[in-house]
């Protein structure tokens, strides 16, 4: 008797029943819907339109569910010091022969990687305090790793504290290699900022605090700490350098906090944005975002930056205005058709605002080593 075709034969038989052409047109197809579903989620913090984000791939949901969409902020925070060392012509290997630069990686993937264990780790305390629930701006522009029913508390728990060894791993390598305990320095007073941010018993975000924690972690301290892996070395003026993408970063917190005041204000989380009003802070995020311009364009002519960045901050602002002029203006009643974040209005805005400035930074930065400027 005959036995009836395993799954695997079921397959090749009908992969290759197709003509080679179509087999062909059907693998582009597939690797178009790839791209298209990680920029969406890469770039709108979403499935793609008419898309089930649980039938995404794997790495898709992941990266969807740990909001990888706002790692963009790290890569720089981290990444200045790594290149502004390089400009520099810092970056030096330890007395024991340890590469500068690959110490210096460590602490840039450390910083990533520690900022998507706080992502989740935020979400898993906000979900146990009660506010990332349906009709909290959380639970509802993007899936929640819990809310959403994607994990149990118990296995998030699990995922945050693996994330966060890894970043502690790569963290305590470039501490040891180096033999510099102000890079644990730096590191712990990272970790107590970021997770106080929501946790107790600091609840920055609740003190009306949260802001300034930004402020601090995503300038000098992940700026200033990739440096010091990189060159065993660290002074004022590499933390002054560090500001200008800190004030972008708060500029962004803002523009979030903007859009979930009266949820916060509701269920008395007193952020900074709640403290100030609605007004003061849609005025507050447009001085953050200016000062970040001005000072990128500024440290390029005084040299502390290449001067090539200062244009490039020039054209970077002019093309950040129509993003701007969003951030000033109060949130519409409803979102445009096909909007995908909402309830979140003004924190795509203040992140698109930023974004030239990202490329300023990065461009310049490199420009300037490459042509020695």
């Amino acid at each position: 008797m005959a036995q009836p075709p395993c799954a695997l034969t079921s397959f090749l038989r009908a992969n290759h029943s197709l003509p080679p052409k179509a087999r062909s047109t059907e693998t582009r197809q597939n690797r178009g819907m790839a791209l298209k579903t990680y920029a969406s989620v890469l770039l709108r913090q979403s499935a793609p339109a008419g898309v089930d984000w649980k039938s995404m791939p794997r790495l898709a949901r992941a990266l969807l569910l740990a909001r990888a969409s706002v790692l963009p902020l790290t890569v720089v925070g981290s990444g200045q010091g790594l290149l502004y060392a390089w400009w520099k012509g810092s970056i030096s290997d330890t007395s024991a022969g340890v590469s500068g630069l690959l110490l210096g990686l460590a602490a840039f993937v450390g910083a990533n990687l520690a900022h998507a264990a706080n992502n989740l780790a935020n979400d898993w305390r906000d979900y146990h305090d009660g506010l990332d629930r349906p009709g909290y701006p959380r639970a509802d522009y993007s899936p929640h790793p819990i809310a959403s029913g994607a994990m149990s508390s118990r296995t998030l728990f699990l995922t945050i504290a693996i994330i966060t060894g890894l970043a502690a791993l790569l963290g305590g390598f470039a501490m040891v290699m180096r033999s510099e305990p102000l890079l644990g320095v730096f590191a712990v007073a990272g970790l107590i900022l970021s997770w106080g941010y929501t946790d107790p018993p600091l609840r920055l975000k609740r003190r009306g605090l949260g802001e300034l924690s930004v402020l601090l972690v995503w300038g000098p301290l992940m700026g200033g700490g990739t440096y010091l892996a990189a060159t065993g070395t660290i002074d004022g003026t590499v933390l002054l350098a560090t500001l200008p993408w800190g004030a972008i970063a708060t500029a962004v917190l803002f523009g979030k906090h903007l859009d979930k005041i009266e949820a916060d204000s509701s269920r008395g989380v007193g952020t900074f944005v709640v403290r100030i009003g609605e007004r003061r802070a849609r005025a507050g995020t447009l001085l953050l975002l200016s000062v970040g311009y001005i000072s990128v364009a500024l440290f390029g002519l005084l040299g502390i930056f290449p001067w090539i960045v200062a244009p490039l901050a020039g054209l970077g602002a002019l093309s950040a205005l129509p993003a701007m002029k969003i951030v000033a203006a109060p949130r519409p009643s409803a979102p445009p058709a096909g909007y995908p974040l909402w309830p979140l209005w003004h924190v795509g805005a203040a992140f698109l605002a930023g974004r030239p400035a990202m490329g300023a930074l990065f461009v310049g930065l490199i420009l300037g080593t490459l042509l020695g400027v």
